[in-house]
């Protein structure tokens, strides 16, 4: 296992099963990306999606792309599909980013095994697929900083 750091290339997300989005294989070279590991079954998860939300339509049109991805499903593949697309449906109808899941355990342990986390936990990468940021406390300065963009008036607070 090996540490994902702030300076690292970022892990590969090749084996995520697409629930929301239409299916990401390679990090694009010039985008910004969050990648927030989430759980269906805890609060604190759904708690952050508004932020997430907001924070994806702040900043797409400067490149930034926010994914979710939830992780460890001891279910079949099709029994967590349908589970975390109640729960999006729920939690966050108007959901404005791409999410997986990660059916197989082999994201996570690329990912959060070697940190010994736990969700909902976050890394922004730079558009060179560069770990920039790991589990920010402040997602938005991070973004601005790796968007390179200047300070914006901040957005109102949506809902999901």
């Amino acid at each position: 296992m090996v540490d994902v750091k702030v300076g690292d290339s970022a892990p590969s997300i090749i084996d995520v099963g697409w629930v929301r989005g239409r299916p990401l294989e390679t990090f694009q070279p010039g985008n910004v990306y969050i990648l927030v590991f989430l759980t269906a079954t805890g609060g604190g998860c759904a708690e952050i999606m508004p932020d997430l939300v907001q924070l994806q339509e702040k900043y797409r049109t400067d490149g930034l792309e926010v994914i979710g991805i939830v992780i460890k499903w001891p279910t079949t593949a099709a029994a967590a599909r349908v589970y975390v697309n109640a729960w999006l449906n729920q939690t966050c109808p108007n959901l404005n980013f791409r999410v997986g899941v990660d059916f197989t355990g082999q994201i996570h342990s690329l990912w959060m095994d070697p940190i010994h986390s736990v969700v909902p936990y976050s890394f922004v990468l730079d558009r060179g697929g560069k770990v920039a940021s790991v589990h920010p406390i402040d997602l938005d300065d991070v973004v601005r900083k790796a968007l390179d963009v200047s300070q914006r008036k901040a957005t109102p607070h949506r809902r999901c």
